[in-house]
């Protein structure tokens, strides 16, 4: 009975060293292989190209490169940037397609393996890896700075000059809407670790090197999806860039963060723009 008890104990000792083991395994992989710089881009879906690309022109400034082989164009916020693109086959349009989290150091191969030991099913492409969340929500991993290589399938367009409302600095966040916010917290703090920020209205955020992803539930009204997207800029005055933004055709709607401004694409997609010190 001794032995027996005293192998019972050995064995249940070396489930958890190798129980232990394979988690430090774990998050060294994602530690070595998932090092999140910031968000790189989000890609929209619209129905008519032109007018979105003349639209975000117009607010963040005329740097656009189109596709060499399809109609997607890639417009500039910073070192980031909005791809702007029909709707795949099948999908609809009126909406944020997917976002991509830039990774340092980005290597195809250990990405994939790291995305693996999260329990993951990523979906290769020529442009990194595609992973769905619990929703469907699509996420890319990808290299950060991607707008650099852009140059090897994108020709500069020539876009009329204006006068820019925002001069962009990056993609500060986005939130996206869950159906089940409990089990997507799960989800995401898998990639991104502990949520670093939650919210009186509901909403958790998830720090992705220096910009977040933020996650709440939906409801009737703001069905599942990424809501919107927030693209930093220099401080500004809030009142005078309404002004003009409701001139260049938005439609502004009344801010969820004081000196915030949120208004609505030609397509209906939302936008959010915040100052660093507000973001």
């Amino acid at each position: 009975m001794a032995s027996s008890i005293g192998l019972n104990r050995r064995q249940v000792l070396t489930t958890l060293a190798a129980g232990a083991a394979a988690a430090r395994k774990v998050v060294a992989d994602t530690d070595g292989a998932l090092h999140f710089v910031a968000l790189d881009h989000v890609a929209i879906a619209v129905t008519d190209v032109d007018r979105a690309v003349a639209f975000y022109s117009r607010i963040f400034g005329n740097t656009v490169l189109k596709d060499n082989r399809s109609t997607r164009r890639y417009l500039k916020l910073g070192p980031c940037y909005v791809a702007i693109a029909p709707p795949a086959e099948g999908q609809p349009a009126h909406r944020v397609d997917h976002i991509c989290v830039g990774i340092d150091g980005f290597e195809m191969t250990s990405v994939k393996r790291s995305l693996e030991a999260l329990g993951l099913k990523p979906r290769e492409t020529q442009v990194g890896w595609f992973v769905a969340d619990p929703d469907g929500i699509q996420l890319q991993f990808f290299k950060m700075n991607s707008w650099n290589d852009l140059g090897a399938t994108a020709t500069a367009e020539q876009i009329p000059a204006s006068s820019v409302i925002f001069p962009p600095a990056g993609l500060d966040h986005v939130l996206l809407r869950v159906s089940d916010l409990p089990r997507s917290e799960q989800f995401y703090a898998k990639l991104f670790g502990p949520v670093t920020q939650r919210n009186s209205n509901g909403r958790i955020f998830f720090q992705a090197g220096r910009s977040r992803i933020a996650v709440t539930a939906a409801d009737a009204t703001h069905p599942v999806g990424v809501d919107h997207f927030c693209v930093l800029s220099p401080k500004f005055d809030y009142d005078a860039v309404i002004k003009k933004l409701e001139a260049a055709g938005a439609r502004t709607q009344p801010p969820e963060v004081a000196g915030a401004p949120e208004f609505h694409d030609p397509e209906n997609i939302l936008v959010q723009v915040m100052a660093p010190r507000t973001a």
